[in-house]
């Protein structure tokens, strides 16, 4: 279903998955039918090599592809990757029922009401969220558009081909994070679900029926916001700031219980759980008010499309109490998902525990891995 999703490019060979990331670079590779995971790599993106979504060094952004290409022991050469949510806009829009050489001039019409720059300055790609066969003469099409500036797709392929790499697809992040849960979804065709994607940059909100896209949203609020809100606090870097809030953060209160269960030694005391929640409670506070008013939106535009059951991806889901927090606050019962569960895994090369753990982190690259060894229809 969401692989119709992007169409820049057609893969005709088994290609890598790369996530280019504000806070990592992250590589995955994926292999045969079905599909059986290879390898993987991360490495930090350095600062100033993205600038809001655009890449602003192509040349010293090639040169960490290479990097992590030699950690991941990989000779294959063709990539998927995935357009900064910043950079793109998602918007559904209707249009009549026609064929599709005439559906992308009309879309191209309409898109121009929602572009804020002019339409001949971006790269603009289309799907049907209804398969055409299922609509009847004279209805309308429910299409989703996906637009990005000319400049932003230039520096993402300079930069790849650069590290000697072959781009055959251009994606979206927040459609790229749902192949791991194709499956999963399909098997409830007619419950809808959430997926929210927290990552370092932005947040992106997909509901879907079944594996059915209905609407999506991203916000620019972030993981990273929970990080600047602890750097402030305590005044620290913020890698160190990201530190305290892996090993301590927690979206909750935490209990006395939970207070005392950390071995805190003396120097480390001043990061502890409620001390941290108080740094970050006003980004949850605005954080939850933005989800809700996304799903608001989301209802008055779909009737009666209200999420039952979500998932939480990114690196900013790894908050301890999160999915407690969301399932209380919004009403939609947040579970665990673990993406690999979408690839077969061997246990002597990697390990199950350090897979779950970096799971929410990977979604995204390994949606990207999936692409590249399922061709386009």
């Amino acid at each position: 279903m969401f692989k119709s999703l992007s169409q820049l490019f057609r893969p005709r060979v088994e290609a890598l998955g790369l996530e280019i990331g504000a806070s990592a670079l992250k590589l995955v590779e994926v292999s045969g039918n079905p599909p059986a995971l290879k390898a993987l790599a991360s490495r930090p993106t350095p600062p100033g090599l993205l600038m809001e979504g655009m890449v602003a060094e192509p040349a010293a952004l090639a040169q960490e592809i290479k990097e992590l290409l030699l950690e991941a022991r990989t000779r294959k050469r063709y990539v998927v990757t995935a357009l900064s949510n910043l950079a793109v806009i998602l918007r559904p829009i209707q249009v009549p029922k026609m064929p599709l050489k005439e559906m992308e001039e009309a879309v191209r019409w309409e898109a121009e009401r929602y572009i804020p720059f002019p339409i001949d300055e971006v790269v603009l790609d289309f799907a049907p969220l209804t398969p055409l066969s299922e609509v009847q003469e004279g209805e309308q099409v429910q299409v989703m558009v996906a637009a990005a500036r000319q400049e932003a797709v230039a520096g993402v392929l300079e930069a790849l081909r650069g590290a000697g790499l072959v781009p055959v697809v251009l994606d979206v992040k927040p459609f790229a994070g749902l192949y791991p849960l194709e499956a999963r979804l399909a098997e409830e065709p007619d419950r809808v679900f959430l997926v929210l994607d927290i990552g370092a940059e932005s947040t992106s909100l997909v509901l879907l029926r079944g594996d059915k896209p209905l609407a999506v949203r991203v916000l620019t609020l972030s993981g990273k916001d929970f990080t600047e809100a602890i750097a402030r606090s305590f005044n620290l870097d913020l890698l160190a700031a990201e530190e305290v809030k892996r090993t301590y953060g927690m979206a909750t209160l935490p209990t006395e219980d939970e207070e005392l269960l950390l071995d805190f030694d003396a120097e480390r005391e001043r990061y502890s759980p409620g001390r941290i929640y108080d740094a970050i409670r006003p980004v949850l506070v605005e954080l939850t008010q933005e989800l809700r008013r996304s799903l608001e939106f989301f209802r008055i535009q779909l009737e009666e499309a209200s999420p039952e059951m979500g998932y939480l991806l990114g690196g900013g889901s790894k908050l301890r109490g999160l999915a407690s927090l969301l399932t209380d606050t919004l009403g939609v019962n947040f579970e665990p998902v673990n993406p690999w569960e979408a690839v077969a895994v061997d246990p002597k090369r990697f390990e199950s525990e350090q897979l779950q753990e970096i799971g929410p982190e990977f979604a995204v690259a390994l949606g990207l891995a999936l692409r590249g060894v399922e061709p386009l229809d």
